[in-house]
């Protein structure tokens, strides 16, 4: 057998396979199944051809050249739906436009039409979009999305935003702005979406993981953004990716089945079936950005995300947050306590700070290095200590929250 051959080894009886490049491989597969008669075949070996990438990242190549075609500035109408399974690793399958299915075997494409009333092959994946063309003649609709009544519209809002990131931000450096724009991108694409309602009510996963879990898709976003490419639908699939890992050690799946509860009707939803929805919206976010990146260009698309400041760890003023929480936590009569001061819990708290972040220096560190990267309970601390309500004004004037009185005029002007 040649090294570039590949193998498909199939349990007859359950259909289950593995494809393989060695005899070994393949005898290691066999052995691995239930003991035969002799007189059984329950195996079949069969050469198969040149491993085809799997047709998500095909189809939304497929789309996004659909979406440049276009001359109204939308894009086209294809929805695209991953589809989630127990092994989020193997998400192999996609349906489109709710009714076409797409699937994959190694060295084939297979495309079901409406109620598997039609069925092709493709060994390609340009024979793959050529069966997806023909399908798209037939869907001239346009789904409904997000985007559908929204106003502003792109074309104000995309410079609107740039102008105020200018307005308000102006001394950022580029690495500045990329980490204020991802802290933007996460709250859209993460944070608001069904990921929302497994955190919400009674589940497992608390203030503090919450927001161990935001920095970290933050820190990954950032990673996939510069001024000189950014792949927006890849970033929006490597947001919602079941298979990727959190601070937790869990996959986004994992998380997800972990806060599942049928009997809880805030909890009830499947969340392979949240995922997929995720999917889908983050790729129709990603195919938008692409086009309004051709239009705007580049830089003006990821300044118009930095037109404010919403306080995460990569925002602005994410170190000036950090300092006053660490000023509160040593002293108790410290303004930030102001609506906690008095409440049962609060004397407990502030006195039994996590073994972990008892040095301040060590603690402002790992704060600034990210929340992602303290303990569970140092995190949980963080968020009863109310954290996120630390007062982010630059005290330019007063502030009446932090008691700091309004300027007054000298006498002599």
């Amino acid at each position: 057998m040649k090294n570039s051959a590949l193998w498909r080894v199939v349990d007859n009886q359950s259909g289950t396979q593995s494809i393989v490049s060695t005899p070994s491989e393949a005898v290691a597969f066999v052995n691995s199944r239930f003991d035969t008669d002799d007189d059984d075949e329950p195996f079949s070996i069969t050469e198969v051809g040149p491993l085809l990438p799997k047709p998500l990242g095909i189809i939304t190549a497929w789309a996004a050249k659909k979406d440049g075609e276009r001359t109204d500035g939308l894009i086209a109408p294809i929805t695209i739906r991953p589809v989630v399974t127990d092994n989020a690793v193997e998400c192999d399958d996609v349906v489109l436009w709710d009714d076409v299915y797409v699937s994959w075997d190694h060295d084939m494409y297979t495309v079901e039409g409406p109620d598997g009333s039609e069925y092709s092959e493709a060994y390609s994946a340009a024979e793959l979009s050529e069966i997806l063309d023909e399908y798209a003649d037939d869907y001239e609709y346009a789904p409904e999305g997000p985007d559908s009544h929204r106003w502003p519209k792109p074309g104000e809002l995309i410079p609107y935003g740039a102008q105020e990131c200018a307005k308000r931000f102006g001394h950022l450096d580029d690495d500045a702005l990329l980490w204020l724009a991802a802290t933007r991108i996460t709250l859209d694409v993460w944070r608001n979406t069904p990921v929302e309602n497994w955190h919400a009510g009674m589940s497992p996963l608390h203030d503090g993981t919450m927001m161990r879990i935001n920095v970290a898709t933050t820190r990954l976003v950032r990673s996939m953004l510069s001024f000189d490419h950014v792949d927006w639908i890849a970033v929006g699939l490597a947001i919602v990716n079941p298979s990727r890992v959190l601070p937790t050690g869990q996959s986004v799946l994992e998380l997800g089945l972990a806060c599942h509860n049928a009997d809880d009707p805030a909890h009830e939803v499947d969340p392979r079936e949240e995922l997929a929805e995720m999917a889908q919206v983050a790729i129709s976010w990603g195919r938008r950005y692409c086009l309004h990146e051709k239009e705007f260009g580049l830089r003006t698309l990821i300044e118009s995300f930095c037109a404010f400041d919403n306080g995460w760890f990569g925002a602005p003023s994410w170190e000036r947050i950090v300092d006053r929480f660490l000023t509160a936590v040593d002293d108790r009569e410290n303004a930030h306590w102001g609506i906690h001061r008095d409440k049962p819990w609060f004397d407990e708290w502030f006195t039994n700070r996590p073994a972990d972040i008892a040095d301040t220096t060590e603690f402002r560190r790992l704060l600034l290095a990210g929340p992602d990267l303290l303990s569970e309970e140092a995190a949980e601390w963080c968020v009863d200590g109310a954290i996120r309500y630390v007062c982010q004004d630059d005290h330019a004037n007063d502030c009446r929250r932090c008691g700091i009185p309004l300027a007054t005029e000298s006498p002599n002007e």
